[in-house]
């Protein structure tokens, strides 16, 4: 019995071992010159019933001058804890005066909707788009394009990834999910990534397809309808939010990246097996992106850069 008990705590110590290794330090690094082309992913940034918590959205506004973004990315969430009733809600001026206070902030923006918009009107934030010309939502799934340079261009693809998750179905703060079609989502998915033609192919939703949280938990039904299409259209990375913390999981060869938090508290962090980094802290994330490489810097409340990852593009990609 002991002699079984012994190999078990083995097992476990060796377990635990290589997980804890899987979220290895990394020497800091530097953010991109301004010169770049850059780009902020920010997501989960509002909190409706207190916002005395402004960190990451001052240290946005510091950074900007520096990185100079071309854009702006928010992964869902941009309202808690019940979104938004229409396009004259007081939370726009609110939200938008605070986060978008820069003259370097106000570029365009590319949002989707998290699950807090569902609470509230989910279509608002796509109805904003002929209020705000910064604000560019023109549906709940969309694309666009950007040229970063004459020969190199960089496909976007926005999912709107609530509909997908079936307990929201069962839960009446929810009752909007219902009336969206996830299939419609995985449809237009793969129409858009079937005609793909360009150097780089990112796809941006709320919810992590694969994570270590777990309160949340990864989201199965985005493991079967979605993560294929990533890997059969060879996409090259997946961002998403949600879970309130960073992450970077790499599993079957693929990257997923996980934003954390701007406005409400962030969640504890625990590593996994396909865990590459992962902590817990408010912050942002900032993209730097040529013909040959894509990074990836996980920024603090602070302005530190606590991760960074760089893709190489391959001749066979």
């Amino acid at each position: 019995m002991g002699s079984l008990f012994s190999k078990q705590l083995w097992v476990v110590l060796i377990l635990l071992f290589l997980v804890m290794g899987c979220a290895s330090k990394q020497t800091p690094e530097s953010l991109p010159k301004a010169s770049n082309y850059n780009f902020f992913i920010i997501s989960d940034m509002g909190e409706t019933l207190n916002y005395g918590n402004d960190s990451v959205a001052a240290i946005l506004n510091k950074l900007a001058p520096v990185v100079q973004p071309r854009f702006i990315i928010s992964s869902g969430d941009f309202f808690h804890n019940d979104g938004v009733k229409s396009v004259e809600d007081s939370l726009w001026p609110l939200m938008t005066a605070k986060i978008f206070a820069s003259p370097f902030m106000k570029v365009d923006v590319f949002p989707i909707d998290g699950n807090h918009e569902y609470i509230g009107n989910p279509q608002a934030p796509v109805d904003y788009s002929a209020i705000n010309p910064h604000w560019k939502m023109e549906a709940r799934d969309y694309t666009f394009v950007k040229k970063i340079d004459s020969t190199t261009t960089v496909r976007f693809v926005m999912i709107d990834t609530s509909p997908f998750v079936e307990k929201y179905k069962k839960d009446p703060k929810y009752h909007s999910v219902k009336l969206q079609d996830w299939r419609k989502t995985v449809a237009f998915l793969d129409s858009v990534l079937r005609v793909s033609h360009e150097e780089w192919k990112i796809v941006i939703g709320h919810h992590p397809i694969y994570t270590s949280d777990f309160g949340q938990g990864s989201t199965y039904e985005l493991i079967k309808y979605v993560d294929p299409l990533l890997k059969k259209y060879k996409v090259d990375l997946y961002f998403s939010g949600h879970i309130h913390k960073f992450e970077h999981v790499h599993r079957d060869g693929f990257d997923y990246f996980t934003t954390s938090n701007g406005g409400s508290v962030p969640r504890i962090a625990t590593p996994w097996f396909y865990t590459r980094f992962v902590k817990k802290t408010l912050g942002f994330t900032v993209c730097s992106v040529s013909k040959d490489l894509f990074s990836v810097y996980f920024v603090d409340k602070s302005g530190n850069v606590v991760y960074t990852f760089h893709k190489k593009k391959s001749a066979k990609n």
